[in-house]
């Protein structure tokens, strides 16, 4: 009798175990359905991709009429009034540049506006010419944000500007030509884009949520290769490039690559430029159980930024000064590749499709 009594109760702290096991399992399973990846692409779009944008055509517009101001009246104090919209401008694109898809994919937006470095003889040769096609692929790394690093910030700017009309124009010609495929991107977003890019959860790779993805592993590999990685000898056996700086004549690189790496971490938490609070990729991670994954990537962000923030003179002077302190932000901005664009990825089912010559 004693021992069909123990091996009741042994069934029933068997079974016990069991159905708590099984409760367990189910509130962890209902925790990870509980995500809904339609508000974090509502948010996203809504709250940072949309506003961001509209932002950028504003900056755009006061940088073509402050040009139009400096056109009139060729001052000092005119030149540096766009020098200052231009760098505004050139901020915002760093922030919206990870959003190469939908419209800014069939836009081209990122090859209109975002190459570097300048091609100064191109520029030369279209400023003296009576015509140019600045749309052609040829004229690509003479057009956008960094064609105007050169026009602005040449030695003796001024004077080219006010001897030359044909040069003057080049310049209006680059801002109009941005501004309009801006206004084209954005009229994309507010009229039909949006709505499906907050619908498109799937994660096949033609997803807007895979090609988020995609862009923000692929704007991070940007931001750590060129614009830090080849100007300081990481892909040349450590010769230095300083010629494939970004902005190196206005010596603001170090601004833009935080303008960048900022963003990205904004993405990241779904949090707006004001500091609103909203759902990214953070959230999923924890409702995937990888809360520990999100702590490290945003640990890591803020290490980078920290980083950028030590670095107080231009890019090709810390090269000159402070090598030791660029190689630490490298090695930082490399150590956290694999947790970027394999384990959280991986986390989200979504395959890293694009080609890159990273090799990490």
């Amino acid at each position: 009798m004693m021992l069909n009594l123990k091996k009741y109760l042994c069934f029933i702290l068997i079974g016990s175990a069991i159905i708590t096991s099984c409760k367990k399992k189910k509130t962890e399973n209902d925790t990870k359905t509980e995500f809904q990846k339609a508000d974090l692409l509502s948010n996203i779009g809504t709250n940072l991709i949309v506003p961001e944008y509209q932002q950028l055509l504003a900056n755009l517009s006061d940088l073509e009429s402050n040009y139009v101001l400096f056109m009139a009246d060729k001052t000092d104090l005119n030149l540096e009034n766009i020098r200052t919209s231009w760098k505004s401008a050139y901020k915002k694109w760093c922030c919206v540049s990870v959003y190469e898809f939908g419209p800014a994919m069939n836009e081209g937006l990122r090859n209109a506006v975002g190459v570097f470095p300048t091609d100064t003889v191109k520029i030369i040769s279209n400023t003296n010419a009576s015509s140019y096609d600045l749309g052609s692929a040829s004229n690509m790394d003479a057009i956008g944000f960094s064609s105007f690093d050169f026009l602005m910030y040449r030695k003796h700017a001024l004077n080219y500007f006010s001897n030359s009309s044909t040069y003057t124009q080049y310049g209006l010609n680059v801002i109009r030509k941005m501004k309009s495929e801006v206004t084209n991107v954005v009229n994309s977003w507010n009229t039909t884009y949006l709505t499906t890019f907050k619908s498109s959860t799937g994660t096949e790779s033609t997803s807007a949520f895979s090609l988020l993805i995609n862009e923000f592993n692929k704007t991070f590999e940007v931001a750590k290769n060129a614009k830090l990685a080849i100007p300081i000898g990481k892909k040349s056996l450590g010769i230095k490039r300083p010629e494939y700086i970004q902005a190196r004549l206005s010596a603001i690189s170090l601004d833009l690559l935080y303008e960048n790496v900022s963003s990205l971490q904004r993405v990241f938490n779904g949090n707006t430029v004001s500091g609103t609070l909203g759902i990214g990729f953070d959230d999923y991670l924890v409702a995937l159980d990888r809360g520990t994954l999100s702590t490290s990537i945003n640990t890591q962000f803020s290490a980078i930024l920290n980083d950028i923030n030590q670095l107080t003179l231009s890019l090709e002077e810390e090269m000159n000064t402070n090598p030791d302190l660029l190689d630490n932000l490298y090695t930082k901005m490399q150590n956290i590749v694999v947790s970027l664009k394999t384990d959280m990825p991986s986390s989200f089912g979504v395959l890293i499709t694009y080609q890159d010559n990273d090799g990490d």
